[in-house]
């Protein structure tokens, strides 16, 4: 490594493995207007189990006794949504020491593109749409969500072939 910059980038590279892409389950997913300040699993369906319901403007809801509006939003065309979570390393290697592991990958080497990532993610899930709720009101058009979902059609209409005349 030439600088401790190449080392940091070095340390941060992630693999996510294509065979999870296959066939994941489909998710039905809701998009809080609230922040957790925890980064952990936790039993979300205990709390948040939303009895939705169609008002005159939209979905309706309540979290902890706040009305929410939402709305159903798709993913672009052409596109998946996937739930992803990291792999911990002792799923991976199965527990194994150093010696055992060494082993094993002259065995069996890993892919170009896993041997120099540290972290693996995996899907665990997929979607097509989520539901994203706002505290009394939809979150209107101008959300950063939306700015978000418009870049795919943006992108296609940038990099099309444009027609002689």
């Amino acid at each position: 490594m030439e600088n401790s910059y190449e080392e940091t980038i070095d340390k941060r590279r992630v693999h996510l493995r294509p065979d999870t892409l296959r066939d994941p389950a489909p998710a039905s997913l809701h998009l809080l207007p609230c922040e957790v300040p925890v980064n952990r699993p936790t039993p979300v369906g205990r709390f948040f189990t939303p009895a939705i319901r169609m008002g005159r403007d939209g979905l309706e809801a309540s979290f902890r006794g706040r009305s929410l509006r939402g709305e159903e939003v798709v993913v672009p065309p052409g596109f998946v949504g996937y739930v992803v979570t990291e792999e911990k390393a002792e799923v991976l290697m199965g527990k194994q020491d150093d010696h055992e592991r060494q082993e094993q990958e002259l065995l069996e080497p890993p892919e170009a593109l896993e041997r120099d990532c540290d972290r693996f993610m995996g899907a665990t899930a997929s979607f097509s749409s989520f539901t994203v709720w706002g505290l009394e009101s939809i979150p209107g058009p101008d959300a950063k969500l939306r700015g978000a979902l418009s870049w795919p059609s943006l992108a296609a209409a940038i990099h099309a072939q444009v027609p002689e005349d």
